[in-house]
């Protein structure tokens, strides 16, 4: 490159023409490019060969995604193989053998009549409906409006209107009522054998703690939800506890 610029240099008018000097002859001119020009054309040769492997090779034209299909027999269609749900599908009898050990990763019950069996076995208190509604919100990782995101429902939610009559699910005796923001009025009624339900988003109690209850009993009166289910219709939030841990009511309930 330096050559051909020197060579360009000896081209250019190198005195004053004002001061009389001779200006570039046709002559001189010609014998430059005689010289020169196989550097021109090597210059264009390599130009041209860059902008061939640029816009060409495979290489440059690669973004970096790829589908991979996997070969089947011939003449058959490979469907492309779906991702795994991070939690087991509803209904569902075990925990798929990928999502072992995975947190969030739960079995449920096969039948409803394999179910109450279980439940008998343990111990596990028969629970009758606390409200006439039907669930809205199962047990399990779901949705929350309140948060925006997906997170750990640790009970069921059973729609009703507000004010309506909340009633025991299960005998037992009232062993906690405390309010808050979250949850409005939360009673925890322990059933025995290590089982506890506990009742939330009342308005208002009709019992004291201490209390023997049968089911039926009108524990109160339902309000709307607190903060930890802001966003959703009015509904009695339904938990049951073995041994302090909340298991799925479902099975249990009638």
């Amino acid at each position: 490159m330096l050559k051909i610029l020197a060579s360009w240099k000896k081209l250019l008018p190198t005195r004053n023409p004002l001061a009389g000097h001779r200006f570039l002859n046709p002559a001189d001119l010609q014998r430059a490019l005689r010289r020169r020009g196989l550097y021109l054309v090597l210059l264009a040769v390599l130009f041209s060969g860059s902008y061939y492997l640029v816009t060409n090779n495979a290489a440059f034209r690669d973004h970096g995604v790829r589908t991979f299909q996997t070969a089947g027999p011939a003449g058959t269609t490979v469907v492309p193989v779906q991702p795994q749900p991070q939690e087991t599908p509803a209904g569902s009898t075990t925990v798929p053998p990928d999502l072992q050990g995975q947190q969030g990763a739960q079995a449920a019950p096969a039948t409803q009549q394999q179910a109450g069996q279980e439940a008998k076995d343990a111990g596990q208190p028969v629970l009758s409906a606390p409200v006439p509604g039907q669930i809205t919100a199962r047990y399990g990782f779901a949705y929350a409006p309140a948060f925006g995101d997906y997170r750990f429902h640790s009970g069921v939610d059973l729609a009703a209107p507000a004010g309506s009559q909340v009633k025991a699910a299960g005998a037992g005796v009232v062993k906690e009522i405390a309010y808050s923001d979250a949850w409005r009025y939360r009673l925890v009624i322990d059933n025995g054998n290590g089982y506890q339900t506990v009742y939330a988003n009342l308005n208002n109690i009709k019992i004291a703690k201490g209390d023997k209850v049968q089911p039926g009993t009108v524990l109160g009166e339902l309000g709307e939800p607190g903060t930890a289910e802001a966003g959703t219709g009015a509904h009695l939030h339904l938990e049951l506890l073995k041994n302090g841990k909340a298991v799925d009511p479902v099975p249990a309930m009638r």
